[in-house]
């Protein structure tokens, strides 16, 4: 009953899937990170091509578009005399830095897979499946265009993905501490999806303005901590504390919210059950764990690979294979910067960690710009922290375990992109109108042949444009936020922002 459901649900919008790329973006993100065909038994239902196929191609077909706000100005006096909406195409996928390594990185997985000693249909599926992944990860940059779109997708990839660790979280609250799984069996894999979500569903959260959905969201956030706990996993238990600490250290109560996670942290030692508490000593007393102790085996087999295929690796996928050939075991090697040197080589590495750090650094440029905008555009600043923090959970995680090419880290990276491109835009738009309700009064434009009246701004639009009611910051210094409308505009013209 439940399949029959769910296969008329994706049926039934395949339409509008087709019709509206946006939407179907939305949709396939659903389908792809929460993955309710396991809520239905299917786990064998390709229900990600069957949406992600008509997406693709109504996306090519239709195409993306935007609206444009563009400004008329006063030839003589350079005065603004009016601002139009238009709508324009644009590129189906941005060419930014980040979509450019993307596609390098591809490319030179497509090619150096023919240059190992292994067969290629060995890792065939994992290569289409990547190539999959990326494509529609580009998408993003194109398909999202304005602010209201950006925010909509980011929530529900980060409520797609943590569906499963709040569902744990409301388990372990009704029936005590358990050993808790996400979709498949694997708690490592569910604890790095779950600890990259956390601080995407807390500081979206800090952004909604409803006192009930604020509420909702940072509840979830707290379920999502119990799912995390309940996973009983190692490299997830030290991803998350350190998320903690980064969300703490940030917070504007800074001591209050440090005191917070220790209080926290202390009440979950008492109330975790003994097999929770054990995993939590073997990360302390590794050394007496077999299980740890044969990491570092794996760590160094990594590297022998590596040193034996220095430039161009074993190949994509073939780390495993390769390893057995040697007679080192069919174990991977629980890291994913190692694997990545023993699979790619020193020059794919470089690639893909020029896609993860470059990433990282670019949404700290991003922070560190968005702290000086108008109060208007604070959801900048909370997206890119949540963006970030995940990515940091991403690379502690893959200190300990082999998930390279996960789909959400992709997703983190296309996000970054989109990020930065919607609020450049939404800054242009915003100095536009600051510069349109600060002009003294209707312009005579100084035409000899004839006199143009400048359009007044729309009610509608002028009462868009007051200034911000949250308090100012005090002083005088250059990161003090606009007063006004006109000194907004007077900050616009000095700076903007960098392209990324």
């Amino acid at each position: 009953m439940r399949f029959a459901l769910y296969l008329a649900i994706l049926i039934a919008l395949m339409p509008l899937v087709f019709s509206r790329p946006f939407f179907g973006l939305c949709v396939y993100y659903v389908v792809s990170l929460l993955q309710p065909k396991y809520l239905c038994w299917r786990p064998d239902l390709q229900d990600a091509l069957l949406v992600g196929v008509p997406l693709v191609v109504g996306a090519v077909a239709i195409g993306a578009r935007r609206r444009e706000l563009v400004p008329e100005w006063d030839l003589y006096s350079g005065r603004l005399l009016s601002l139009r909406t238009r709508i324009v195409s644009s590129a189906l996928i941005q060419p930014r830095w980040g979509i450019l390594l993307l596609g390098l990185l591809i490319a030179y997985v497509a090619v150096t897979r023919t240059m190992a000693p292994f067969p290629l249909s060995h890792t065939s599926y994992q290569f289409s499946g990547l190539c999959k992944v990326l494509l529609v990860a580009a998408m993003i940059t194109g398909l999202v265009t304005t602010p209201r779109q950006f925010r909509a997708l980011f929530l529900v990839i980060a409520m797609a993905t943590s569906f499963w660790a709040i569902k744990g979280g409301l388990k372990v609250m009704m029936i005590g501490p358990h050993q808790v799984y996400g979709r498949t069996y694997d708690n490592n894999l569910f604890a790095l999806t779950s600890v990259m979500t956390l601080p995407m569903v807390f500081y979206f959260g800090l952004t909604v303005k409803s006192v009930r959905w604020r509420a909702f969201l940072l509840i979830c956030a707290a379920l999502i901590c119990l799912g995390i706990i309940g996973s009983r996993s190692r490299a997830g238990f030290v991803a998350f504390g350190v998320v903690l600490m980064c969300m703490a250290w940030s917070s504007k109560y800074r001591l209050r919210a440090l005191i917070a996670v220790l209080l926290v942290a202390t009440v979950t030692t008492f109330m975790s059950g003994t097999e929770i508490l054990d995993r939590l000593d073997s990360i302390f007393a590794y050394s007496e764990d077999q299980s740890a102790r044969s990491r570092f085996f794996t760590w160094l087999f990594a590297w022998q690979l590596f040193l034996d295929n220095p430039l161009f690796g074993v190949g994509f996928g073939n780390y495993e294979i390769a390893k057995i050939a040697l007679g080192g075991g069919n174990k991977s090697a629980h890291n994913i910067f190692l694997q990545n040197l023993a699979e790619l080589g020193a020059i794919g590495s470089l690639i893909w960690c020029a896609v993860v750090f470059g990433s990282m650094y670019s949404l700290q440029q991003l922070m560190r710009w968005s702290r000086r905008l108008p109060t208007d555009m604070r959801w900048v600043y909370n997206c890119a922290r949540g963006l970030l923090l995940g990515l940091l959970a991403f690379c502690i995680h893959g200190f300990f375990h082999n998930e390279s090419y996960i789909e959400l880290m992709f997703v983190l990276v296309a996000l970054t992109i989109s990020l930065r491109l919607v609020a450049e835009r939404q800054w242009h738009e915003m100095r536009l109108h600051a510069e349109w309700a600060s002009a003294p009064g209707p312009v005579v434009s100084s035409t000899p042949d004839r006199e143009h009246v400048a359009a007044s701004p729309p009610d509608e639009i002028a009462g868009q444009l007051q200034p911000p009611t949250a308090p100012e910051v005090s002083g005088e210094g250059p990161h003090r936020r606009p007063r006004s409308l006109g000194e907004l505009a007077r900050f616009g013209a000095r700076f903007r922002p960098s392209t990324g």
